[in-house]
């Protein structure tokens, strides 16, 4: 780092600012469009849902609830967690701004 110089607090306020503005810009439009295809998907999450509780009452088909709580629990690793909470850390500003884009475009009517 011979040659460079610290950030001031205007550069540093300017990249956070940055960072705020692509965050609550990109989170907008994820929400926008999100909300158009969530009712589409849900629609189709239910029928299928529907469709094999059917199943399974009728005696057609057999759930292994033991194989899905033993699947569920193995996609949570304690080490990939704090990775991956390391690397929100560090994008904290960028990720608030998404959530409250997301959230205004998802709320908006």
């Amino acid at each position: 780092m011979l040659g460079e110089k610290a950030l001031t607090s205007i550069e540093s306020f300017a990249v956070l600012a940055n960072m705020l503005i692509i965050g609550g810009v990109g989170g907008y439009f994820i929400g926008y469009v999100l909300r158009r295809i969530v009712k589409m998907l849900l629609i189709g999450l239910g029928i299928i849902v529907f469709l094999l509780a059917s199943l399974t009452f009728f005696g057609t088909i057999n759930v292994n609830y033991d194989g899905i709580v033993t699947e569920v629990a193995n996609l949570v690793n304690p080490q990939q967690l704090s990775v991956m909470l390391q690397a929100v850390s560090s994008y904290l500003p960028m990720i608030t701004g998404f959530a409250l884009g997301f959230l205004l475009a998802l709320g908006k009517r």
